[in-house]
């Protein structure tokens, strides 16, 4: 499930008080989708579930309420919402490249991040040496 659907959720629950069935008629979502989604979103600790005391016969009712991790999250989701990435087309295709080698790397046996770390550590010793030599 997506950030933007946890962040939804929490955005609904902390405007009211929500059960799952309200919470699903509200954000118009199937309840199967909203009841893993909460789960997910309970193992993470963003919410927790709260029983309601009341008189009549069947399955106690829950409210869901946001967790102070939850208000967190739902706080650094807004911020970082309202800084849109910009990348250009040769940005995304150089990327789609990138992906593309690394898929390559995989399926010859080799591990693209430790071929990164390697040649990250022979250009920081190519800079370290010219350094030096400027330095002599």
């Amino acid at each position: 499930m997506s950030l933007d659907q946890r962040a939804q959720i929490l955005t609904t629950i902390t405007s009211a008080t929500y059960g799952v069935r309200d919470l699903a008629q509200t954000l118009k979502w199937k309840t199967a989708n909203v009841v893993s989604l909460l789960k997910k979103m309970n193992k993470e600790q963003l919410i927790k579930f709260q029983q309601v005391p009341h008189s009549e016969r069947g399955r106690p009712k829950k409210n869901i309420t946001c967790t102070p991790l939850g208000f967190a999250f739902l706080a650094t989701y807004n911020k970082l919402k309202m800084t849109p990435l910009k990348a250009r087309k040769q940005d995304l295709e150089r990327a789609a490249k990138d992906a593309a080698y690394a898929s390559r790397l995989v399926t010859n046996g080799h591990f693209p991040f430790q071929i990164f770390m390697e040649l990250n550590m022979i250009a920081r010793n190519i800079t370290v040496s010219s350094e030096t030599s400027e330095t002599v």
